[in-house]
């Protein structure tokens, strides 16, 4: 059976591997009750994906702490479900500070990420916010997703007739080419590009071809005469 200490009145549970003797110690000393109970139920799984499953689904709301070397023990595609209803969250222990590894554990469905040499505090700190809902991520790259989210959002809104302009300019239309090929006029060409571009998030053409190219808008047929 899994290490699981039950207190009264606790802000959800706080989950990691048996294997993870230092991080347990850690979590212990941080989140344990000084002057009483702590707000946490602490558990240990067994390091195995169908172990890790099954404590989740037990103690949900949970946040699993994993150090970055054994993350590969979490069985993501079962908990894809509830990673999306944020009844249980991921933090990483690791001392990858680069923002492209940030982004990766984000898209992995990880919460926050923390490094290793990090105060009691801190660790307390980043649990209590993700229990509460928030990410635990630089703000740098916090604006990066949010923008993201933001652009694909209104990309979604895109019309028939500005995604059939957005795939000629990639092909290197210029406006009085497309006002020719879909038998319109040239300033309502115009008018289509200022709309799409406000939506994408860009100011030039140039700027909305590097944007597709980036795969932003995965929607664009290959064929430019497509209705």
């Amino acid at each position: 059976m899994p290490d699981v200490q039950i207190s009264p009145g606790n802000l959800g549970a706080v989950i990691c591997l048996e294997g993870s003797g230092k991080l347990w110690k850690l979590l212990k000393q941080s989140l344990d009750g000084i002057d009483g109970p702590s707000e946490f139920v602490l558990a240990r799984s067994k390091d195995l994906a169908a172990d890790v499953l099954a404590l989740c689904r037990r103690l949900a709301p949970a946040i699993l702490v994993i150090e970055d070397s054994r993350i590969q023990v979490l069985p993501f595609k079962q908990l894809r479900d509830m990673l999306s209803r944020r009844d249980v969250q991921i933090l990483v222990f690791s001392d990858k500070a680069d923002d492209a590894s940030y982004e990766e554990y984000f898209r992995l469905g990880c919460a926050g990420v923390v490094p290793y040499k990090i105060t009691r505090q801190m660790v307390r700190k980043a649990v209590i916010a993700i229990c509460s809902g928030e990410l635990w991520l630089p703000r740098k790259v916090l604006s990066k997703l949010a923008q993201e989210a933001f652009l694909q959002g209104n990309t979604r809104k895109i019309t028939q007739r500005e995604s059939e302009i957005f795939k000629l300019i990639c092909l290197g239309f210029k406006n009085q080419q497309i006002a020719e090929h879909l038998f319109i006029s040239r300033e309502t060409v115009r008018w289509h590009l200022r709309s799409l571009y406000s939506k994408l998030g860009v100011d030039s053409r140039t700027a909305a071809i590097r944007y597709a190219k980036q795969g932003g808008e995965t929607n664009l047929a290959s064929d430019p005469s497509a209705r």
